[in-house]
């Protein structure tokens, strides 16, 4: 991969993300008709922009309540001096946890989790709070949420 940057991306390059982050399915003719050029330019664009780390890859967006797992929360978790790092690395392993960000203010790490119930949750903040290097957790239970989004403004005539 190269060191690609935000800079290198001409309109073209900002329209077929913008199209693929909203349909990760779109063909790449479907994508050539609406900005009106050669399919085999697309294809050509869309290999380098992958190339040069721009689309990490391409996923199904699930229903989390059609799934059964529509309980989030966010745990700030407090460490050890100098290990958040660590515990971050060891709790980035945990496939239940969704989002994990190291952040500044009094907690060190602040987790995402998605559960089916509070009894999940409870084991799973026993879980957290049993990783070497964990002082202490605090949960935040998300009564509704109103935006969950993964899109990233591209260009400014989004």
């Amino acid at each position: 991969m190269t060191s690609a940057n935000v800079d290198d991306l001409d309109e073209i390059d900002r329209k077929i993300l913008t199209i693929l982050q909203a349909d990760g399915r779109a063909a790449l003719s479907e994508i050539a008709r609406r900005l009106d050029m050669g399919t085999a330019t697309i294809h050509e664009r869309v290999d380098s922009l992958e190339e040069d780390g721009y689309i990490r890859e391409y996923r199904a967006i699930l229903d989390p309540e059609l799934l059964g797992v529509n309980e989030v929360a966010f745990i700030a978790v407090h460490t050890e001096p100098g290990r958040f790092s660590a515990v971050a690395e060891r709790m980035a392993e945990d496939p239940a946890l969704q989002e994990i960000h190291e952040v500044t203010g009094e907690a060190d790490l602040l987790v995402k989790i998605r559960v089916r119930n509070r009894s999940e949750l409870t084991d799973a903040l026993a879980d957290l709070g049993a990783y070497e290097g964990v002082e202490a957790t605090e949960t935040k239970v998300a009564l509704r949420s109103v935006k969950e989004e993964q899109k990233i403004q591209v260009s400014d005539d989004e």
